[in-house]
């Protein structure tokens, strides 16, 4: 059953990511100094965090308030330093959009991903409970 929290309409961002040969630690450092770009300019991202093993690779875990936030952090990462430089440090080895992606999502999205899934089934508690302090963050 899905839940009845319409008003928060979560876009997640989930990307599996390979780190490039000998770049692990600019990788880490990278992924450091975006965060906190994302963090700074964009209100909308509410999670935005990498994760990385021991050897060569890394977890890339985006969390959107809404469809046209994911959309906000598509147009600022497309043809930016940030995408220049992820380039450099991570090939992408799998990126699932999960949630209710808009047409214009998915056109922004064209060349990174095409794998785009609609909620069916579940619960989300944190959204049920704090939906609407969630979306006054």
């Amino acid at each position: 059953m899905a839940d009845d929290s319409e008003e928060l309409d979560l876009i997640l961002f989930m990307l599996d990511l390979s780190v490039n040969e000998g770049k692990k630690k600019q990788a880490e450092a990278f992924s450091h100094e975006i965060a906190k770009n994302v963090l700074n300019v964009e209100p909308g991202t509410l999670i935005y965090e990498y994760y990385f093993d021991a050897e060569n690779k890394a977890f890339l875990y985006e969390v959107y308030k809404s469809d046209q936030h994911a959309i906000e952090h598509v147009k600022n990462f497309r043809g930016s330093k940030w995408e220049e430089r992820f380039g450099k440090f991570f090939s992408i080895t799998n990126f699932s959009v999960l949630g209710n992606s808009s047409d214009e999502l998915k056109k922004s999205l064209e060349g990174y991903t095409t794998d785009f899934r609609t909620l069916e089934g579940g619960f989300h508690k944190p959204a049920k409970n704090l939906g609407e302090k969630i979306l006054s963050l």
